[in-house]
């Protein structure tokens, strides 16, 4: 297999994860599970956020005057 193949081969993997990590992601986005199993209640609440590229500092209190 020549490097041209080979190149070809690894992007085609790396789509195929990029989608598959895609798809599960929009799979469990902003969802709700509840389960009832054997008079046991549970409920779990599944919400991806974003994270900001750059995040703004939180100011620091000022220190009062001695």
């Amino acid at each position: 297999m020549d490097a041209s193949a080979l190149v070809g081969v690894v992007g085609g993997y790396v789509a195929m994860g990029l989608t598959i990590v895609g798809a599960i992601y929009a799979a469990i986005n902003h969802k709700r599970v509840r389960s009832n199993c054997c008079g046991t209640r549970g409920e779990i609440s599944l919400d991806v956020d974003t994270m900001q590229a750059n995040p703004t500092p939180s100011p620091k209190p000022a220190l009062p005057a001695v």
